[in-house]
């Protein structure tokens, strides 16, 4: 039945023939899969039908031909079969295990949508030739953006036509959240103008204009780092503060976003923002006040644990509290550094570099690392002090060879030090 061994192969001969090609996605963990192949597949009336209408592929979906098909069709579970036309378009998909009588069924669902599928070039052609006509846009975008990925121009021209009164409706917005890739698009405010309505709309519609209100200021944070455009990602700042559900959230992700966009552009800017307010209020903890956090932390998650159900002998609690056992301080120490590390790559004044040196001493005192001592060595030659420096590039070799850790690096970086 599956008689190709790649699915360019199998394209040539669907053209060939004139027919669909049907690709069956496996995995050889799959046990519904081995089930098909065992109990359905091998059943004559199967092969008789499917071999005389379609043009069949196999692939396993952990070879580096089946990755790739997986990313293309964006396939999530396994068994997934898709009846695709000669362009490789999907026409008709099915998941899961099928029965013999429900696979034959999928099949005649299959080739009666055959009968009128519109190839993507045909109706890239109507559109092309200007046609804004309200339906064929909504199935224009709907295909162009399941076949190849959001389409935000298209999503702005059906936009301009659809009327004002069903905007809200789960037709538009599901569309919204699918294309949206700005948040100075028409799409974008119509999602933010939704939230104003949020508790009167259904599951299905809060879902849309959560999933689109998000990939908007994805894609907008992208397009800002990729064009190391300051005045774009303060655009997207206000967006933030336009649809968080409270100040507290709105500021959280404001952070994130900052110092996500200042590590990916080198912006120090933006990095010093996040740094020194954070810096400060760590510095201005006290050892006891990490150990009573720890402390809380650990009891909370031994009730939470308790309330589940979860077994203290368990591998899932031992690596949870593990993890809580390494420590509110020592989180806080990692964070010191990276920011002590960000000053040491794109600050140039002197005073940062001393404010850095002092985090970075902090961050020593609450764990001592080899990743810890290289930055402060770092920050102290940044300032003259070499001396200081090479002793300190010293103890983060002495730290990682008492961990075994990897010391190449640290030597060379240690030689560098004059």
């Amino acid at each position: 039945m599956f008689s190709y061994a790649t699915f360019t192969e199998a394209k040539g001969a669907a053209h060939e023939h004139e027919k669909m090609i049907f690709i069956d996605f496996y995995a050889e963990w799959c046990g519904p899969c081995k089930a098909m192949e065992n109990t359905v597949f091998t059943k004559a009336e199967v092969g008789v039908m499917f071999n005389e209408d379609f043009v069949n592929f196999k692939i396993d979906t952990e070879v580096e031909e089946g990755k790739k098909l997986v990313r293309h069709y964006g396939v999530q579970e396994f068994p997934t079969y898709l009846f695709v036309n000669t362009e490789g378009e999907i026409v008709h998909k099915v998941i899961g295990f099928q029965s013999v009588r429900n696979l034959l069924a999928e099949a005649n669902k299959a080739k009666r949508k055959f009968e009128d599928f519109v190839p993507i070039r045909s109706l890239d052609s109507v559109y092309e030739k200007g046609n804004d006509n309200v339906e064929f846009l909504y199935e224009y975008l709907k295909r162009k953006s399941y076949e190849e990925g959001s389409q935000p121009k298209v999503l702005a021209k059906y936009l301009e036509v659809v009327p004002e009164s069903e905007f809200q409706t789960e037709k538009v917005l599901s569309l919204i959240s699918d294309n949206v890739s700005s948040v100075s698009s028409k799409g974008f405010h119509i999602l933010a103008k939704s939230l104003s309505k949020f508790m009167k709309l259904t599951e299905s519609q809060q879902k849309y204009v959560l999933k689109g209100i998000s990939n908007a200021k994805k894609f907008t944070f992208r397009e800002a780092v990729e064009n190391r455009d300051d005045e774009l990602f303060d655009v997207l700042i206000d967006a933030v503060h336009g649809t968080s559900y409270s100040m507290q959230a709105a500021f959280a992700e404001e952070r994130q976003f900052r110092y996500d966009y200042a590590k990916l552009t080198r912006n120090f800017k933006h990095f010093k923002l996040i740094a020194q307010e954070e810096a400060t209020q760590i510095m201005g903890k006290s050892l006891e006040d990490f150990e009573e956090h720890t402390k809380s932390t650990i009891e909370a998650f031994k009730v939470t644990a308790k309330e589940k159900g979860i077994s203290e002998s368990s591998g899932r609690y031992q690596m949870m509290l593990a993890g809580l056992e390494n420590g509110a301080s020592k989180a806080a120490s990692f964070q010191l550094n990276d920011f002590a590390r960000g000053y040491y790559e794109m600050a140039s004044d002197e005073i940062d570099f001393k404010n850095a040196i002092t985090w970075s001493a902090f961050a020593i005192k609450l764990d001592e690392t080899p990743a810890n001592w290289e930055t402060y060595a770092f920050l102290l030659k940044k300032v003259g002090r070499t001396r200081d420096a090479k002793k300190a590039m010293k103890q983060a070799i002495k730290i990682a060879k008492k961990e075994n850790l990897e010391t190449v690096t640290l030597k060379q970086a240690f030689k560098n030090i004059k």
